[in-house]
């Protein structure tokens, strides 16, 4: 749990760096990968990226990462989500300036579903998300 929340603790700075170098965030997978590949230059040693294997392991193999790209979009991913854990759903608008980002992670050591976790384990809680807008940056021409 706490990979998983590192790991999207770093998508949104890395995706900030991002957006200050292309004034818009990725467009899709490949550039949400570049985005976390190379990162803030200034934090090349105290900040790594976030890992491509999860924590999540299957039959003792350490699962990937998946990432689902959703343009378009208007919101985070809340429903039909994947069943397994470590997906990581990056939803943009069409204008690539807000972006959401939510991932699936099991509730228990061993579970059947992944789920989207909740802040504390409360229902009445929201469930953990990454989002940034453009404007909320300040750059020229926002």
């Amino acid at each position: 749990m706490m990979d998983d929340t590192n790991y999207l603790s770093a998508t949104g700075s890395f995706l900030r760096v991002w957006y200050e170098s292309h004034h818009n965030f990725p467009k899709d997978k490949s550039e949400f990968l570049d985005a976390l590949k190379t990162g803030p230059a200034a934090w090349q040693y105290s900040v790594s990226a976030p890992p491509n294997q999860s924590e999540y392991a299957r039959n003792r193999a350490r699962l990937a990462y998946q990432v689902v790209v959703i343009n378009g979009a208007s919101g985070p991913r809340m429903t039909d989500l994947s069943r397994e854990p470590g997906v990581i759903f990056y939803c943009v608008t069409e204008d690539k300036q807000p972006f959401w980002v939510t991932m699936t992670e099991l509730n228990e050591e061993v579970a059947r579903a992944a789920t989207l976790k909740r802040i504390s384990d409360y229902p009445e809680e929201k469930p953990w998300l990454v989002t940034a807008a453009g404007k909320d940056y300040g750059l020229p021409g926002n």
